[in-house]
Formats: structure tokens, sequence, C-alpha cells
């Protein structure tokens, strides 16, 4: 296992916990513009999109709170944290950092989010198969 996988199974929160977790994300990324009405529409589009990004997320990745489980959950992980991110620096990236509540919205969701990604244990709820060992000729 690398280590960058190691690390992102070392967190203290059960993916049960982020898993659940994910699902008020999505929401809060698709209602927060319309509720806000940003003034810019970068910041509504891009919003909406993650949001729709984090729903897809939380019912497909394979644990417990997924529907369809086709997304490993290290791929959800790296996901999150590219994601969050984005949702930090994009403000200023893209220009709308003097727009308050785009600027407030888009750092207090990205930084929680970050948390939540950096403090979660991505584990797959399937123990990782052990390739079969060759019988040795008699």
């Amino acid at each position: 296992m690398s280590a960058l996988n190691k690390f992102m199974s070392r967190g203290f929160v059960p993916p049960q916990v982020h898993g659940v977790l994910d699902y008020p994300l999505a929401a809060i990324l698709i209602a927060g513009p319309l509720v806000l009405d940003f003034d810019y529409e970068a910041a509504t589009v891009i919003a909406l999109v993650f949001g729709a990004g984090a729903a897809v997320l939380a019912v497909a990745t394979a644990w417990p709170t997924g529907i369809v489980k086709i997304i490993p959950p290290l791929l959800h992980g790296y996901a999150d944290t590219v994601v969050t991110l984005a949702l930090i620096v994009l403000p200023f990236a893209v220009g709308f950092s003097h727009r308050t509540p785009a600027l407030i919205f888009y750092v207090v969701v990205g930084g929680a989010g970050l948390l939540a990604t950096l403090a979660t244990r991505f584990e797959s709820p399937v123990p990782f198969a052990h390739p079969m060992a060759f019988p040795k000729a008699a």
C-alpha cells in the first residue's frame, strides 16, 4: 500500500459517518448558492456542479451508506480532497473573492469538508483479496 493510501486510511472518523455527511453536503452545495443568491454566475454554477458530483459520490461509493456501491472509498477520498481544496481556492482563482457571500460559503464549506475528509478513515468495506498461491508440484 502506498504512503498516500495509508494516509487516507488512518483517520478516526468511520466511513459510515462520512457517508452520512455526504448527503447533506451535496444538498448544501446545491441549495447554498440558490438560497444565498450569489450575484456571480460562475460561483453559482461551480457550486451546483460540485453539489451534483457530491451527490454522485454519496450514492455510488462502496461503503454502507452508498446505494450503487461502484466507487472505491479511496477514490472517493481523493475526489473529496481535490474538490474541498478547489472550493477554498476557486473564489480567488475565478475572481469572485470580493463577493462576500460566495467567498464565505466556499471557504467555510471547503474548509469543513477538507477537515472531515482528512479525519475520515477511507477503507474498503470488503477485505482485500490475497492472491492465491500456486500449489507446489509433488
